[in-house]
């Protein structure tokens, strides 16, 4: 009896709720007035001598829109200081056991075997964790990739 009660509220209050929401989506003219927003206007580039203020404002500068986001990108580009070494997908061959294996460039997907072998050659000076791969270790494991495909033990 109680279940009854508690399932006929419940349907009930469904209802309101779907009848308010479908209520409110029909009476919002937000949704035509979103689409009739004039475009941005171009702001002329003004020059540098009259872009410095004769006094210091006293309140805090508006944040300024980059109009032009290409150029943002280029310059976010320079400064990462990881050098660009070449990584492709190789064939590997274990020399113990003579397994060979697709290696790629992601140090985490890279078989125990290969991490081994880093390590023996004295190419990394130990095997890295997921959490330990910061900028330096990753241009380091990059490099050390790149020089252990080219060797000619480990070629199939």
């Amino acid at each position: 009896m109680m279940s009854d009660i508690f399932f006929v509220l419940t349907v009930i209050y469904v209802a309101y709720v779907v009848y308010v929401v479908m209520d409110v989506e029909k009476n919002t003219p937000a949704a035509d007035e979103a689409s009739k927003v004039p475009p941005l206007i171009a702001v002329k580039k003004v020059p540098a001598t009259a872009q410095k203020p004769a006094v210091m404002p006293t309140t805090k500068p508006k944040k300024v829109v980059n109009s032009q986001p290409h150029k943002a990108a280029k310059k976010t580009n320079k400064a990462s200081t990881a050098p660009k070494v070449e990584l492709r997908t190789v064939m590997m061959k274990n020399p113990k056991t003579g397994e060979e294996a697709k290696i790629a460039s992601n140090y985490r997907m890279v078989k125990r075997w290969v991490k081994e072998a880093l390590v023996e050659e004295g190419l990394l000076p130990k095997i890295y964790k997921t959490n330990e791969m910061d900028t330096e270790a990753k241009a380091e494991v990059a490099k050390a990739l790149s020089i252990i495909k080219a060797m000619d033990k480990y070629k199939p």
